[in-house]
């Protein structure tokens, strides 16, 4: 202040200073306030799209991260957004007090380069990727402009294919190469018809077709080839090289074989069950080696063939088949003969022998059968006694076994004893028929009581028992209870009559018993006995007796032994019974005139 003011002035200034400052804070107290509000209000607006799709990406403000709506200091800045598959946008802005809002950042998508080659060319390539693909045929790659991504290359060859990953970035090339080693096939065969299977190592089918046959697009390596033809396999390795064709052939080496059977039609069945056919048969195309099948046919033995093949040579096989009833009736007769059963080993050897008539094999059997089972059954006679038997027996087995000389001593044995035989024959004829008729009249309790009788005749035995039994059946009939011949040249005869008074009440029973035997070549012995019995009411004196009805009764023996002396009646009726089987005998050998009135007809 000069020095012209006045006190007063400068007072009156010293006055206000105070004010003026305090005014000053006022403004500047003010100024930070407004200055505060206002930057609370100075944000940074924005968001991100692609191809107007809103996406999240990465946005940056002088290098360090932002988002939309945070608060910005003044001055100048750079922003920048950033997405992987985007291209980056970026910014320099001044920043004022307000709001700043950039609005919606729409991003580019970033593309590189991806070329693919396929040597030789690719028949299927395909390229996928999450925006972009393509499916290309017969081609030998591509080169074009892609968003950056992660793609699958598919290459797919005839036997080959293969799916890689490339990795596109912007503003780059991405090359990729396909290059398989491969080759090609050719495969033939010497035999038309023929079919294969091409496998690889781990016997994955990759082919099947007929010979000749052009196979390309092969991956270099082993593989494994299977030819069919007719039932026939055959299997081999073989290799591919890259670049080449590779000739492989395949070469069936085979023989034949004719088989041939007496009598023809025999199934032929190989060693798996198979049926081939009948014989005549001819097989042609065998593989070299041992062929081995079974022949069979009904009725006849089952034949194995085993047969040595040769390449380009006919293998010939002939047989006379075997009846299954031959084979069976020859070891049936051959396990008899052994068990010395000569009887059973003729049936079987007849058996055989019916099967295929005039076998040498089955002849000499029979005869050796026929003479053994004569001797054999000369020996049993022979024991028993029977020498003239025995004789004809070995007599027998000597025209079967002329040379044998146990049947020839047998025979000479035998003729020895033969007269004491004819003896004892005769002497055991003569009393057979005795023998007989006391073994058949012990059977009886009564038969002592009453007398035996005998008659002869030159009659045969054989008449003799037939008309003995017509005669018994003439009236007053006999009854036949008993009509058999239990010894050789004998009959049995037991019959029995019941006698009648007027009443028809039982008056007594006549029962008769014959033997006829044949003693002597010109000689027929009848025995015979007649028991008589007189009937006695069980009840004597009852009613039914007094008046004659029928009463039960007990039977009698009309004997003195057992009635002391007999009645006139009783008498009469014991010698009427033998008076009258004694004539109806006697008409059966004809040695009485019979009555022509009661003769049997």
């Amino acid at each position: 202040m000069d020095a012209s003011t006045s006190p007063d002035q400068r007072g009156w200034v010293r006055g206000l200073r105070p004010i003026f400052y305090w005014l000053l804070l006022v403004l500047v107290l003010y100024g930070i306030r407004t200055h505060e509000r206002l930057m609370e209000k100075t944000r940074l607006n924005f968001s991100v799209s692609m191809q107007g799709q809103a996406i999240d990406a990465t946005a940056t403000l002088d290098g360090k991260p932002a988002f939309s709506g945070q608060n910005i200091t003044l001055g100048r800045h750079t922003f920048a957004v950033a997405h992987p598959k985007e291209e980056t946008f970026s910014t320099n802005m001044f920043i004022w007090y307000g709001e700043h809002d950039l609005g919606t950042i729409d991003l580019k998508r970033a593309k590189g380069t991806l070329a693919v080659t396929a040597d030789p060319p690719a028949p299927t390539l395909s390229i996928h990727g999450p925006e972009w693909s393509v499916t290309l045929k017969n081609s030998s790659g591509m080169t074009s402009s892609v968003p950056t991504d992660q793609y699958v290359v598919e290459s797919r060859y005839a036997h080959w294919e293969r799916a890689d990953q490339v990795s596109v970035t912007a503003g780059s090339t991405a090359p990729w190469r396909i290059a398989p080693r491969m080759g090609a096939v050719q495969l033939s065969c010497n035999h038309s018809n023929t079919t294969f299977q091409l496998l690889t190592p781990d016997d994955r089918l990759l082919e099947t077709g007929e010979f000749p046959s052009l196979i390309t697009e092969l991956p270099e390596g082993n593989y494994k080839l299977i030819a069919l033809h007719n039932g026939h396999e055959r299997k081999q390795t073989m290799a591919v090289k890259a670049g080449a064709t590779n000739d492989i052939p395949v070469e069936y080496a085979f023989g034949a074989a004719v088989l041939e059977t007496e009598p023809p039609g025999a199934s032929v069945q190989g060693g798996d069950g198979r049926e081939w056919g009948v014989t005549p048969l001819s097989l042609p195309e065998l593989s070299p080696g041992t062929l081995q099948v079974t022949l069979h046919r009904a009725g006849y033995e089952p034949v194995q063939v085993s047969l040595e093949i040769t390449a380009d040579q006919t293998a010939t096989f002939q047989t006379n088949l075997i009846s299954t009833s031959y084979m069976g009736g020859m070891k049936s007769a051959r396990e008899f003969m052994a068990a010395t059963d000569y009887d059973r080993a003729l049936q079987a050897v007849g058996d055989a022998l019916i099967a295929k008539p005039g076998d040498a094999d089955a002849i000499t059997l029979q005869r050796e059968a026929t003479g053994l089972g004569k001797i054999q059954r000369a020996k049993t006679l022979g024991a028993a006694g029977d020498y003239i038997g025995g004789g004809k027996e070995l007599a027998l087995a000597l025209q079967s076994l002329p040379d044998n000389e146990e049947a020839k001593q047998l025979l000479a044995d035998f003729k020895k004893h033969e007269p004491e035989q004819i003896e004892r024959e005769r002497i055991e004829r003569l009393n057979r028929g005795k023998v007989t008729f006391n073994a058949l009249v012990q059977q009886y309790v009564d038969a002592n009581l009453f007398d035996s009788h005998e008659l002869k005749t030159t009659r045969p035995l054989k008449e003799v028992w037939a008309n003995v039994l017509d005669w018994l059946k003439i009236h007053p009939a006999f009854m036949i209870t008993r009509n058999a011949s239990t010894a050789p040249e004998t009959f049995e005869i037991e019959a029995v009559q019941e006698l009648t008074t007027i009443l028809a009440t039982s008056a007594g029973r006549r029962q008769c018993v014959i033997v006829g035997a044949q003693t002597k070549d010109d000689e027929t012995q009848i025995l015979f006995k007649v028991l008589e019995y007189k009937t006695e009411s069980q009840i004597k004196f009852s009613i039914g007796n007094l008046i004659g009805a029928p009463v039960a009764v007990n039977y009698v023996p009309i004997s003195p032994s057992r009635l002391g002396t007999l009645t006139e009646k009783l008498q009469a009726q014991l010698n009427e019974g033998v008076s009258n089987v004694t004539a109806r005998i006697q008409g059966a050998i004809g040695q009485a005139q019979a009555d022509q009135s009661t003769a049997p007809k």
